[in-house]
């Protein structure tokens, strides 16, 4: 689609040189042939039904368009590979930035690197044991990964870079998005088109300067994390850092042991925790004779006999990767307040805190360590952010800021810190709404059918009533708290390609989700989450932002989430079809075995056992 998109929509008589409007006999025709594959014609209201000359459930054409091209958009390409017929889709991956890896591509500040074990940041079925040398990956070592799974795989051809969607519009007579695409390096604008649009750029993916009065009059050099520039210098300076999120857990101990002195500016509290599949980690030190007498150390370094172990044993290495995330999925009722293992959490992280802290210190113990309960918002498990925090050249500043002026900050209590250097660890603008404007069948965009004050309005995170054809990747309602991501990525992906294949074989031309199904799941979030401590008195992007707010997070753990999204429930959605008829897609009474002469395909019941069989 990238590199031979049209401008056109398709006609009813021709798209890109398919002829689709007059279709001859069945003997010789345009559709006889089982590998050649159509564009869908536009079939006006009112066209009399004839039956199509084609055998039953041939695939029509179909074009796909993803906006973004990390670990989403790297795995649509390769599932619609998998799942559909081959020529019978294409697939265009725009993406925004000069290459592809998205957050991975984005995020290059010292310390970046990834809060699940390693040896799970691979996709599910991609076993890896040489790609990553720590059981933490830092964000290069990521990166690397999804280049080597991209070159093996050949997914670079699907990219059109520097690419960003300004506008998809629907035509619902067509059954089309008609699209507005910038060039990132010249501004130029052009259109496309696509049958089914994938919103692949996830919730954290637009990053943002700090709301704060006069911050661009800092007279020194001055850097985002989302966006960190490595010509800027920090050693011997006298620096800041702004926030103490995710980013600013790694960045900080990443640079203070170069600055001469570090003030870190802290608003609010928040919970640094022991790693994530911890008992895995100490199985492992224990197996290889190492003492494991710092629990909250969460880093390792893989030796030449692990990597040798993990390579040499490919059952040993997925068994260990199944031990980590059975231990992470089984952690889920951490969440449910005042359970257990709520109260045991909270119980052992403060005391890891404290300990890291160390004696004294007792204003950032009583600020940092919150009130509400660990998991409110997303832990952040964090090897010596703590320790540094409290370093002979480091100092907190508790509260917020007033204003930057040219030599440093001023916080609300009058007092200016001054400084030569600026670090804004302050993460990214949540995107629950895409970056993108996107217009239905009747002419309304997507926040104005959300409203200014309704929040989201999204199924399973993944639909959105009257946008047909239209799918979010791990959105607003799925899993981000629980687990590891990929897999959701994965099984999202694999539910929209299931939506495109039940488009193209059954003759769809436009379906989306009903609302009382959005209205009846988000009604079961928010009796389940009654209970659960993302209620508490935080502030979190799983409740956009706010303190209180609805809670846009899967109720259940991530296997949870799996279990629920691994089939569509089509009866949640409005379908319509291309010929006023559901089962046009029946054809002249043919399958395709009859049309390929397949003796095995023609007589696929016939068999020596009661084993399942499928016609294709």
């Amino acid at each position: 689609m990238a590199s031979s998109a049209t401008n056109d929509a398709p006609t009813n008589g021709q798209a890109n040189g398919n002829t689709n409007g007059d279709v001859k006999g069945v003997t010789g025709g345009v559709n006889r042939n089982p590998l050649e594959f159509n564009y869908p014609p536009y079939i006006p209201e009112g066209t009399p039904y004839k039956v199509l000359p084609q055998y039953h459930s041939k695939p029509s054409k179909m074009r796909v368009a993803c906006i973004g091209a990390g670990a989403s958009g790297i795995c649509l390409a390769y599932k619609m590979e998998k799942m559909l017929v081959p020529d019978s889709w294409e697939l265009t991956l725009f993406e925004k930035n000069t290459d592809f890896g998205g957050t991975w591509l984005e995020n290059k500040y010292p310390g970046v690197a990834c809060d699940i074990p390693s040896s799970l940041y691979t996709y599910s079925w991609d076993q890896q044991p040489n790609t990553y040398s720590q059981y933490f990956a830092s964000g290069s070592e990521i990166q690397q990964y999804f280049a080597n799974f991209v070159k093996r795989h050949g997914t670079r051809k699907y990219m059109k870079l520097n690419t960003k969607l300004i506008e998809a519009r629907w035509d619902e007579d067509k059954g089309i998005y008609y699209l507005t695409l910038e060039d990132q390096v010249n501004k130029g604008v052009w259109t496309d088109w696509c049958h089914s649009l994938v919103n692949g750029t996830g919730i954290l993916n637009n990053w943002a300067w700090p709301d704060i009065e006069g911050l661009h009059d800092f007279a020194g050099p001055k850097v985002h994390t989302a966006h960190w520039d490595p010509s800027i210098d920090f050693k011997g300076k006298n620096i800041g850092i702004i926030g103490v999120g995710s980013s600013s857990v790694q960045i900080t101990p990443a640079l203070q042991p170069i600055v001469n002195h570090m003030k870190v500016f802290i608003r609010s509290s928040t919970w640094i925790s022991p790693p994530f599949g911890g008992g895995a980690l100490s199985k492992l030190k224990q197996e290889n004779g190492v003492e494991d007498n710092n629990p909250g150390e969460r880093q390792y370094n893989y030796t030449e006999k692990d990597i040798k172990k993990f390579t040499g044993d490919p059952d040993y290495f997925l068994n260990f990767r199944r031990s980590i995330e059975a231990e992470i999925n089984s952690l889920f009722s951490m969440y449910k307040q005042g359970s257990e293992m709520s109260n045991m959490f909270r119980k052992v992280i403060t005391e890891e805190m404290e300990r890291r802290i160390g004696p004294g210190n007792e204003e950032l113990k009583k600020f940092i360590i919150p009130n509400w309960a660990p998991g409110c918002r997303r832990i952040s498990p964090g090897d010596s952010f703590l320790e540094s925090l409290v370093k002979p050249n480091a100092e907190c500043v508790f509260g917020g800021i007033k204003k930057v002026v040219p030599e440093g900050l001023v916080t609300e209590d009058g007092e200016l810190h001054k400084i030569d250097a600026l670090v804004c660890a302050t993460g990214f603008k949540v995107a629950f709404r895409p970056a993108f404007k996107i217009v239905n069948g009747t002419g309304q965009t997507l926040d104005e059918d959300w409203g200014p004050d309704n929040g989201v309005n999204l199924y399973m995170g993944v639909s959105a009533p009257r946008f047909p054809n239209y799918y979010t990747i791990v959105g607003p309602g799925a899993t981000w708290s629980s687990g590891t991501l990929l897999p959701s990525i994965e099984t999202t992906i694999e539910y929209a390609v299931k939506m495109m294949r039940k488009i193209q074989h059954e003759q769809i031309r436009s379906i989306d989700v009903k609302q009382d199904a959005v209205d009846d799941i988000y009604a079961h979030f928010d009796e389940f989450h009654k209970s659960t401590v993302f209620k508490e008195g935080c502030r979190s992007w799983f409740k956009d932002g706010k303190i209180k707010n609805r809670i846009y997070l899967w109720p259940g753990c991530t296997i949870h989430f799996l279990k629920s999204i691994k089939e569509p429930r089509f009866e949640d959605y409005n379908i319509r079809y291309r010929h006023g008829n559901r089962f046009a897609h029946l054809g002249n009474g043919e399958i395709k075995a009859n049309v390929t002469g397949d003796v095995e395909g023609l007589s696929t019941y016939v068999r020596n056992g009661d084993h399942e069989w499928r016609v294709e």
